[in-house]
């Protein structure tokens, strides 16, 4: 399976980010020694599609390492299959059907607490029309119409930016949370900005903002969420 760079992003957030292409259809169990990408031994009874899109996504963060100096370190998952980085690195990994996409950064920053960002192919209408109740907060919806009078996929946008605030926010809060715990409560072409519902931990308390970059291509969207300490 090639593995060829995917240039149509240009992230907002000025971390060391690589993003590929891949077609999983042309997946061999070999790629992972030909890409020196450990393979661990949960993914082994996988089916074909969830090896190339691990293999894909540890390949990206292979490079963005590699790009803060950093070699020969094998990301693994935790118990929670989050990314384990290496000390002193904040990062995010994310694919979607034939995509991939990874960011870190060195931690010197001491503001910034975890990055989140998340790649999804574009709902259709009649998914969008389908899932709102389960994506969406009460209190999203004021914005969400108005939201919708702007863009074309307005749910896929915010499901993602709910994906890319939980990764953002794993690492401070150490447990699982729902859709129903960010709301949309401004936009612009650019950005949304989010209000967390509830009390996540004491680093995330009630009434903590969020900014999420957003862009679209073709029929994907890329978003992107810094957690910075207050």
């Amino acid at each position: 399976m090639e593995l060829s760079p995917y240039t149509q992003f240009t992230p907002y957030l000025s971390h060391s980010t690589f993003c590929c292409k891949f077609d999983s259809n042309h997946f061999i169990d070999s790629d992972f020694s030909s890409y020196q990408i450990f393979s661990p031994l949960q993914l082994q009874k996988a089916v074909t599609k969830r090896k190339a899109e691990y293999l894909a996504g540890r390949f990206c963060a292979k490079k963005v390492l590699n790009a803060l100096g950093i070699f020969s370190f094998d990301i693994l998952s935790g118990n929670d299959r989050a990314p384990i980085w290496p000390d002193k690195v904040i990062g995010s990994i994310t694919h979607t059907q034939g995509i991939a996409m990874a960011m870190a950064m060195a931690s010197q920053r001491t503001d910034i607490a975890g990055i989140g960002i998340d790649i999804e192919q574009l709902m259709s209408a009649k998914q969008e029309r389908e899932l709102q109740e389960q994506i969406l907060h009460p209190n999203d919806y004021p914005q969400f119409r108005l939201f919708a009078e702007q863009v074309s996929h307005p749910l896929t946008i915010i499901f993602s930016a709910k994906e890319s605030i939980f990764k953002a926010l794993y690492a401070s809060v150490k447990q699982f949370f729902g859709f129903e715990a960010a709301t949309l409560i401004a936009f612009n072409e650019q950005q949304l900005q989010f209000k967390i519902t509830q009390a996540l931990s004491p680093q995330v308390p009630k009434d903590t903002y969020l900014t999420v970059f957003y862009q679209c291509d073709k029929n994907i969207v890329l978003t992107e969420c810094e957690f910075k300490n207050s």
